[in-house]
C-alpha cells in the first residue's frame, strides 16, 4: 500500500523535524512540512493530501487555521497535538469546536518506537491519524456505494420491457458501475458454461462466445457455494486459484452470483477484469445480487409467459 500524504503544520522546527522524522520512519504516512498556517493554507489549496496534523501553538493560533481548514476542506481527517505532562481541557475545548477530528498531548517526540504508542509519543500520533484517514476513507466508500446502487437501482427500474433489452440494460449498467473490462450472464446446463449476453472489451466477448466446462472457469466456485463469490480477501475463491480460463485470458478479479428462475438454478451473474483488486466492496456484492435477483425474476416472467402462449396455441 502506497504511504498516505500527510500536511504537517508546526511552528516549532525542532519538533517539526524530530515528529516529521518519525512519521516518515513509520512507513503509514509521508509527512510534508510546513512551518505556519498561511504556507500550509496555501498549499493544501494545490496539493492532494489524506490527512492534516497541526501542532499547537501556531503564530496566528491552532484555533483559527483549523477553522480556516475546515471552511474548504470540511471532511479531511485533522489532528492536533501539543506538548506538555498535563491536559489543558480548554485548549482541547477550542480545538474540537474549530474542527479537529482528534487532539493528541505529545509528552515525548523522541521516544522509542515500540514503545510510545501508549504514552503520547509520536506513535500514538501516527496511530490516531491512520484511524481517521480509515474512518475518512470508509466513509467515503460508503457514499460512493450508496450513490453506485442509487445509480443500479433507477436503470433497472428504468429498463425496457422486451427481456433481451432488459438484461442488456442490466449488464451495460453491472459493467459501467464497477468499471470492469466484462459484465455477463451465463446459463448453465449440467456441466456446461455459456454466456448468453454480455457487455465488455471486444476480446473478451470474443473469447466468452462459445461453450466452455464450467470445472474452467470461476463461476463452479459461485456454484458450489450457492451464494456471491468473489477474489480477494474472504472472497471465496480461496485456495482455488485463477481456473484455466482466467488464466488463459489474463482474468485477475471476478465477482459472481447465482441467478435463479423460481428456485431453479439459471446460471451466474459475473464480473471479471484483468486488472487486480484487493477484493470488492460490500455494496459490489449487494449491487451484483440485487441484479440477478432481477434477471431471474424477468426470466421467470418470460417463461411463464412463453406457457401461457403454449397453452393458448393447443
Amino acid at each position: 500500500m502506497n504511504a498516505y500524504r500527510l500536511l504537517h503544520v508546526d511552528a516549532d522546527r525542532d519538533r517539526r523535524r524530530k515528529i516529521g522524522g518519525r512519521v516518515d520512519a513509520d512507513g503509514r504516512f509521508v509527512a510534508e512540512p510546513e512551518p505556519c498556517g498561511e504556507a500550509a493554507l496555501d498549499t493544501l489549496g494545490h496539493e492532494a493530501y489524506d490527512a492534516v496534523a497541526v501542532g499547537h501553538p501556531l503564530p496566528d493560533g491552532a484555533a483559527e487555521f483549523v477553522r480556516r481548514v475546515r471552511g474548504g476542506y470540511p471532511e479531511i481527517p485533522l489532528v492536533s497535538y501539543s506538548d506538555g505532562e498535563s491536559i489543558d481541557v480548554e485548549l482541547i475545548r477550542t480545538l474540537f469546536c474549530a474542527g479537529v477530528t482528534d487532539h493528541l498531548t505529545v509528552r515525548d517526540t523522541v521516544a522509542d518506537v515500540d514503545g510510545d504508542a501508549g504514552n503520547g509519543g509520536p506513535a500514538a500520533l501516527i496511530d490516531r491519524l491512520d484511524d481517521a484517514v480509515e474512518v475518512f476513507h470508509e466513509r467515503q466508500r460508503s457514499r460512493r456505494g450508496a450513490t453506485a446502487l442509487r445509480r443500479l437501482g433507477d436503470a433497472i427500474a428504468g429498463s425496457p420491457t422486451e427481456l433481451n433489452a432488459v438484461i442488456d440494460g442490466v449488464l451495460e449498467t453491472v459493467r459501467a458501475t464497477y468499471g470492469v473490462d466484462y459484465a455477463g450472464l451465463a446459463q448453465i446446463v449440467g456441466d456446461e458454461f455459456r454466456f448468453v449476453a454480455g457487455e465488455g472489451t471486444e476480446e473478451l466477448c470474443v473469447a466468452f462466445d462459445r461453450t466452455l466446462p464450467l470445472g474452467d472457469t470461476y463461476c463452479e466456485t459461485t456454484v458450489d457455494a450457492g451464494r456471491t463469490v468473489a477474489t480477494g480477501p474472504d472472497g471465496g475463491v480461496g485456495d482455488r486459484g485463477r481456473p484455466p480460463i482466467g488464466r488463459q485470458l489474463g482474468l485477475e478479479c471476478y465477482l459472481g452470483t447465482p441467478v435463479y428462475v423460481a428456485d431453479d438454478l439459471f446460471g451466474t451473474l459475473c464480473v471479471v477484469d484483468r486488472s487486480r483488486r484487493d477484493g470488492f466492496a460490500r455494496w459490489e456484492r449487494t449491487g451484483i445480487e440485487l441484479a440477478a435477483r432481477w434477471v431471474g425474476r424477468e426470466l421467470a416472467h418470460d417463461r411463464e409467459k412463453a406457457r401461457i402462449r403454449a397453452l393458448g396455441e393447443r
